[in-house]
């Protein structure tokens, strides 16, 4: 399906290719098009618009010529189906769904608190964060000067605005105002003359024990809009000064809304006996001693489920858990992960106790996880964040969990080394998870950390948990032969393997597959997209030197590339080379088909 986004340059997608839209003229005539959201636009209109009033004499050939060039690019087939002809003029036929901009709003308008005031406010806060990170400049952005488009660009951007605004006031409803406080800071510095953003930025600073700065911060508001308006702040920035000068005790947090308690499940999928592995290190950090494990396993083995098992078993037990997963696009953050760790155990102490954990020893750490500032060397950072720990772990037996450590931050990775070196006497657990195979910008480091950690490896599923796995998600007692089916294409990979079945079952495509796919294969580095390509097309052919040769791969970069994806399950070492798993090469087939064709439409060759 394609993609329509207008939230920045104006572009479309397929899958993950993004089509060449052309020249400015055919571009603009798509987004004229986009911005009537589905409504015919007459000839004379679109006329109008694209030449700003002054239209040549053959502007109507013109249209039909951009129009003519649009088609080729967007219809998959001959009779027209997105750009459609009308009596009167034209009209995209795309759904709210396939449009950008029209997505961003129906999230706005799912979180808006009006719509259900019980809704819990993480659900809100992640439906805005959905929203927002659709954007990617300004609206319309190549066509800012264009008179059709100022109108809808800055209604988007005032939509967008308020969406930011209600975002940081949810992180304050949920107590998370060390997360609010940066933001808010860049929010007022580039909008100063939105009066929320300064309250929002005040408040925040007052219930982190901070009123100096939070009257600070409102007399600059006042003096922004002096200057800049030659008015006084609103009655809700008066009102809040005065209830901060005398402490008014409704500016305390509320009370974060509690949902209804997920029902507590423990699923190992068939590694029951790994949990005796975790009640043993759980069962060391209860008496004192520290625990620790690394449980790895190739992609889709089932690692975080087994880590969501602990966190449930942790529960059970009456220990607090700290949850961080690693993230690819933040491993660049110095103590990214460990912010992760800390900020919501803090955020949710009583700001007095609190203030006890953040002080004397852990003052370095406080600054770089509660201040967002960098204090001191890394060795007192570290030192810090060990104190920290122990100061938390004593009020109850802490559990810390990361996912996927392969994509850890060098400082978080130094952090958790540090930590592991002194879990000894320590009401602490550690459990982390490491995606076999996957390469990591920092292997040494990570190495090193990783062999502190004893090990439990993940492997395939056993023939009766999968087929306890297809029961359970057909509903039915399964057919033999389909159950070896499913274990024949996925090897036993517990995530291709509950995908191929819903698929199978549903009849849908394998949209998750083909995602999963593609991530693994980004992941694995530059060249790994074009040799699993390679691979798949070649089939029997497949020798080494067909390979490098049909993937363009050098001599010296091929076994490189090929020792990654062997090393993370997706291909067998041999000759011909092969998938582990028969699924993922017909997802790969299934992609570089669809690469072709839109090879063939914008006049482009596969390899």
């Amino acid at each position: 399906m394609m993609k329509f986004g207008v939230l920045g340059t104006v572009e479309v997608r397929r899958g993950d290719e993004h089509l060449d839209l052309g020249s400015p003229s055919s571009r603009a005539v798509l987004a004229r098009l986009l911005l009537s959201r589905g409504r015919v636009v007459p000839l004379d209109r679109l006329i109008e618009d694209l030449w700003e009033g002054e239209p040549p004499r053959q502007a109507l050939a013109s249209l039909r010529t951009f129009v003519c060039r649009l088609r080729r690019t967007l219809e998959p087939a001959d009779r027209p189906t997105v750009l459609l002809t009308e009596p009167r003029g034209y009209r995209l036929g795309a759904s709210a769904e396939q449009c950008d901009a029209e997505v961003f709003e129906a999230l706005v308008r799912q979180a808006d608190p009006q719509r259900d005031p019980q809704r819990d406010p993480s659900v809100a806060l992640d439906l805005l964060n959905r929203a927002l990170e659709l954007w990617r400049g300004p609206a319309y952005a190549e066509f800012s000067h264009s008179t059709w488009a100022q109108v809808e660009a800055g209604r988007l951007e005032e939509l967008k605005l308020a969406a930011v605004e209600r975002r940081l006031a949810t992180l304050l409803t949920l107590r998370r105002h060390a997360q609010a406080i940066p933001d808010l800071e860049a929010f007022t510095r580039t909008h100063p003359m939105r009066e929320e953003g300064w309250r929002l930025l005040a408040l925040a600073l007052y219930r982190s024990a901070r009123q100096a700065d939070a009257l600070s911060v409102l007399r600059r508001a006042r003096g922004h809009l002096a200057e800049e308006l030659g008015l006084d702040p609103g009655p809700a920035l008066r009102r809040l000064e005065a209830d901060i000068l005398v402490q008014a005790p409704a500016l305390g947090a509320p009370a974060v809304p509690s949902a209804a308690p997920a029902p507590v499940r423990i699923r190992c999928l068939g590694r029951d006996h790994l949990l005796d592995s975790v009640s043993d290190v759980l069962g060391a950090a209860e008496s004192g001693d520290g625990g620790a494990l690394l449980v790895e396993g190739e992609p889709g083995t089932g690692r975080t489920q087994l880590l969501r098992s602990v966190e449930a078993l942790a529960g059970l037990r009456g220990m607090e858990v700290a949850w961080a997963t690693a993230c690819p696009l933040e491993s660049g953050y110095a103590f990214g992960v460990a912010r992760q760790v800390f900020e919501p155990v803090l955020s949710a102490l009583p700001e007095e106790e609190r203030a006890r954990v953040l002080d004397g020893v852990t003052l370095p750490a406080a600054d770089v996880i509660w201040r967002n500032r960098r204090g001191g060397d890394l060795s007192e950072v570290l030192h810090g964040l060990h104190w920290m720990t122990v100061r938390l772990a004593r009020r109850v037996p802490l559990l810390v969990v990361l996912d996927d450590v392969q994509w850890c931050d060098t400082e978080s990775l130094r952090w958790l080394a540090y930590t592991l070196r002194r879990l000894r006497g320590l009401p602490v657990a550690l459990v982390v998870s490491r995606s076999a195979g996957v390469p990591s910008e920092r292997p040494d480091t990570l190495e090193a950390t990783c062999s502190l950690l004893p090990t439990v490896h993940l492997g395939s599923l056993p023939p009766e948990v999968a087929t306890a796995l297809v029961s359970e998600q057909t509903g039915a007692e399964p057919d033999p032969a389909f159950v070896a089916r499913c274990l024949a294409d996925t090897g036993g990979n517990a995530f291709l393997l509950a995908e191929q079945v819903r698929t199978l079952h549903s009849g849908e495509r394998p949209e998750a597959t083909a995602r999963w796919v593609s991530g693994l294969l980004r992941a694995a580095g530059p060249g790994a997209a074009e040799l699993a390509r390679a691979v798949a097309v070649l089939g029997e052919r497949a020798t080494s030197d067909a390979v490098a040769a049909q993937a363009g791969l050098s001599g010296v970069r091929f076994p490189g590339v090929l020792a990654v994806l062997v090393r993370m399950g997706l291909l067998l070492n041999g000759s011909p080379l092969r998938f582990a798993h028969p699924v993922v090469r017909r997802t790969v087939l299934d992609e570089a088909l669809i690469a072709s064709q839109c090879a063939v439409h914008t006049g482009r060759t596969l390899f």
